[in-house]
C-alpha cells in the first residue's frame, strides 16, 4: 500500500513539474514574442522568390509575428509609419538595397535589421549576403584539406571587417590567410596577378570574395585558367563559379537567413547595440569534375551533404 502511494505521489510530482515547465516556457515565448513588419521591395520575379523565402523563414520563427509591406517607387516614409502603427511592429526589417535608405529614417523610432544584401559595419544592424569567414574556413578544411595558404584580394572599405573575421579563423586552422587590400578595380586586378604568379598548387586556394573590387566579368576568367592549370584550389559565395570551375562556393540559404533575422530582431529589440553578422546560413555547391582533377575524392555522405554538384547529374 504505500509502494502504491509512493509511486501516485511520484507521478503528480512529475505531472506537476511538467505543467510548471510548461507555463515557464510559455511566459518565455510570450516575453520574447514580437510584431515585425518587414519592407519588401518590388523589383523582378526573381527577387521576389529570394525574398519570398526570406519571409517565409522570418515567419517560420514561434517568437515573431510578421507582416510584410510591398515597396514600390511611390513608397514614401508617412505610408510605411502607417504600416508600423497598424501593426504595431516592435522591429522593422528592411530587405534589399532598395530599402536601405528609406529604412534607414527609422532608426531613431525602432529597431531597423538590415537583410538580403552586402553590408559594412556603419552603426547599422542586419546580416550580410556575405559569407562568414568561419564557415569558409570550416568547409575549406572539408572539401580540400591539403590548402595550407589561401590568397584573396578586397576592398578594405568593403570587406576589412570580413578580413579581420578571416584572420582569426585561419590562424586557429594554422592556415597562412595572405589577404591584399585592393583600392579600385584596377589595382584589384594588378594584385590579383599578383597572387596567380605565387600559387604553386593544390596546398594553396585563392578566395574570391563578395567586393565590388572583384568584378567576374574580368577577374574571373583569368582566376579561373590559372587554377586550372596550376592544380590550385579555388573557392567563393558564388555557385555561378562553381559551375564554371572553381571547386566549391557557400551561398545563401534564404530560408534559415529569414529565421536568423528574426532572432536577430529579438535580440536588437532587448538591447540598443547595433550588430552586425557575416552569413552563417549557407548552402554548398561543388564541382566534382574539378575535384577529381585536383586529385579530391568524396564519399557518398559527403556528395549527399552538398546542396549543388556539377556538372549537374
Amino acid at each position: 500500500m504505500k509502494i502504491f502511494k509512493k509511486g501516485r505521489m511520484i507521478r503528480f510530482i512529475a505531472t506537476l513539474l511538467i505543467v510548471l515547465l510548461g507555463m515557464f516556457t510559455s511566459a518565455g515565448a510570450a516575453e520574447t514574442s514580437a510584431n515585425l513588419l518587414i519592407l519588401v521591395p518590388k523589383i523582378n520575379a526573381a527577387y521576389d522568390r529570394v525574398f519570398a523565402e526570406i519571409v517565409a523563414g522570418v515567419a517560420s520563427h514561434d517568437g515573431v509575428t510578421p507582416t510584410t509591406m510591398a515597396l514600390t517607387n511611390s513608397t514614401d516614409e508617412e505610408d510605411i509609419q502607417r504600416a508600423i502603427d497598424a501593426g504595431e511592429a516592435d522591429a522593422l526589417i528592411a530587405l534589399g538595397h532598395s530599402s536601405y535608405d528609406i529604412a534607414q529614417q527609422f532608426d531613431d523610432r525602432l529597431p531597423v535589421i538590415h537583410g538580403g544584401m552586402i553590408m559594412t559595419p556603419q552603426g547599422q544592424s542586419g546580416i550580410s549576403l556575405a559569407g562568414s569567414p568561419a564557415e569558409f574556413f570550416s568547409h575549406l578544411g572539408i572539401i580540400a584539406p591539403t590548402v595550407k595558404r589561401v590568397f584573396t584580394v578586397y576592398g578594405d572599405q568593403n570587406s576589412g571587417w570580413l578580413i579581420d573575421l578571416a584572420q582569426r579563423e585561419a590562424d586557429k586552422r594554422d592556415i597562412e590567410l595572405i589577404a591584399l587590400a585592393a583600392k579600385d578595380v584596377r589595382d584589384a586586378v594588378y594584385r590579383m596577378r599578383d597572387v596567380l604568379n605565387q600559387v604553386r598548387g593544390p596546398s594553396d586556394g585563392i578566395w574570391l570574395l563578395l567586393d565590388k573590387v572583384m568584378p567576374d566579368q574580368t577577374v574571373l576568367p583569368m582566376v579561373l585558367e590559372a587554377a586550372w592549370k596550376q592544380n590550385v584550389v579555388l573557392f567563393s559565395n558564388n555557385p555561378s563559379h562553381t559551375k564554371r570551375g572553381a571547386l566549391f562556393a557557400l551561398y545563401p540559404d534564404h530560408h534559415n537567413m529569414g529565421y536568423a533575422l528574426a532572432e536577430l530582431s529579438l535580440q536588437r529589440i532587448q538591447s540598443e547595440q547595433p550588430l552586425l553578422l557575416p552569413l552563417t546560413n549557407l548552402k554548398v555547391s561543388v564541382n566534382e569534375r574539378t575535384a577529381s582533377h585536383l586529385g579530391l575524392r568524396y564519399s557518398t555522405d559527403q556528395l549527399e551533404g552538398f546542396d549543388l554538384i556539377y556538372p549537374l547529374r
